[in-house]
């Protein structure tokens, strides 16, 4: 029996590959992006504070140099333009914003992270986690374990291969490990990509008198 409908197929493959394409670029665009700047700020600083946004490019070079500092790196599809927020008081450096995503067998746990100048963890929240563990008094104790420590003294909390908590790690998050696990892993590679990445940036502005 001849087809009847042959004409509308290739055209409706290519209609469904054009919408297939353009729905990527937005994808990736929300990988590791922070929803709500202003409310992030209020959150993890304070109302007063402003900031300003600088963009950079984070190259499969940053991602390789990440790896000599980690036994793990920054996912493929995040080499691409990403956004680090400056907060500021009046002229003065606050801090620094970032968010960070990382893939668990629940889905995509989005985490909006907050940095001293020294890029050591001022705190932390999730901006999407389906775990039934993302509850108030688990990302309580695991802020407690992360806040104020730099880079080194996070992956001190981390077993060697990266894969599972070291004896330090697991004293200090004695609930939810696995949970805890994936929030390090998080912490070290915004603490790290921030350095690698916008280097020049930090430099001038917590330089400034």
């Amino acid at each position: 029996m001849k087809n009847k409908y042959p004409r509308f197929i290739a055209p409706t493959i290519r209609l469904g590959l054009l919408v297939l394409a353009l729905a990527v670029p937005t994808a990736n665009a929300a990988f590791c992006s922070l929803r709500d700047p202003i409310s992030a700020i209020q959150t993890l600083f304070d109302e007063d504070n402003q900031f300003r946004s600088v963009v950079t490019d984070v190259t499969h070079e940053d991602r390789e140099q990440l790896k000599q500092l980690l036994p793990f790196t920054i996912h493929q599809s995040e080499v691409a333009k990403h956004t680090l927020y400056v907060v500021y008081n009046g002229e003065t450096p606050q801090g620094f914003l970032q968010a960070r995503s990382e893939w668990a067998k629940w889905g995509l746990v989005e985490i909006a992270w907050a940095m001293n100048l020294d890029r050591s963890v001022k705190g932390f929240y999730f901006q999407r986690c389906r775990s039934p563990q993302c509850n108030d008094s688990v990302v309580a104790s695991i802020s407690k374990a992360l806040k104020g420590k730099n880079f080194s003294e996070l992956k001190g909390l981390l077993s060697d291969d990266g894969n599972a908590l070291s004896a330090t790690g697991e004293a200090a998050f004695p609930i939810a490990p696995n949970l805890a696990l994936l929030t390090l892993h998080s912490a070290l590679k915004t603490l790290a990509i921030t350095d690698i990445s916008w280097q020049h940036e930090i430099q001038n502005i917590t330089q400034r008198d």
